[in-house]
This record gives C-alpha cells, sequence and structure tokens, in this order.
C-alpha cells in the first residue's frame, strides 16, 4: 500500500500543468499590442512576440509544456515591450504636432 502511495506521489509530482494561462496571456498581450499599431511602430518586438507565441503553441500541442511556458512568457514580454514602445511613439508624434499647432497659432 505504501509503494502505490509513493508512486502516486511521484506521479503527480512529476506531472507538469499545462500553460493554458500563459499562452493565454501572451495572447492577450498580442492583441493589446496590435490595438496600438505595435506592427507597424515597434516591429522588431511585435515580430519577436509572434515568433515566440508562435513556438509556444506548437511546443504546446506537442507536450513541452516547460518550453511552452518559456515561450509564453517571452511572447507576452516582447508584446508589452512592442505595446509600450509603440504608446511612446504616439504619445511622442501627438506631442510634436500639438508644438506645431500652438507655434502656428501664435504665428497669427
Amino acid at each position: 500500500m505504501k509503494f502505490i502511495g509513493l508512486l502516486l506521489i511521484v506521479f503527480l509530482v512529476g506531472c507538469e500543468s499545462r500553460p493554458t494561462k500563459e499562452l493565454a496571456l501572451a495572447d492577450v498581450a498580442i492583441r493589446s499590442a496590435q490595438k496600438v499599431k505595435a506592427e507597424s511602430l515597434a516591429t522588431d518586438d511585435f515580430r519577436r512576440a509572434e515568433n515566440f507565441y508562435l513556438r509556444a503553441k506548437k511546443d504546446f500541442a506537442e507536450g513541452y509544456f516547460d518550453s511552452s511556458r518559456k515561450f509564453a512568457t517571452d511572447a507576452r514580454l516582447a508584446a508589452e515591450r512592442a505595446e509600450y514602445s509603440a504608446l511612446s511613439k504616439q504619445q511622442k508624434a501627438k506631442g510634436r504636432e500639438e508644438g506645431s499647432d500652438a507655434s502656428a497659432v501664435g504665428s497669427e
């Protein structure tokens, strides 16, 4: 009986949990980056996020859950960087537009 209990414990500890949460978070981060046009404003980070995400999904399908978790986390982080970069570039462009509007009004 002790052997069966020990075997059960080893089995449960050895089972890897599926990284569904990490994949979902990566997907949401990529969609958020898309909404702020990161594909064109932060191309490198966005492309990196997409590649990591595709690799995470591939590894998940093949049962490599540790690898999938790592790539999903990398995808999320790259997508968040892309989103931040895109938003920063949009804010800078908005500031330049407001500055040129103010100088145009002052010159009239």
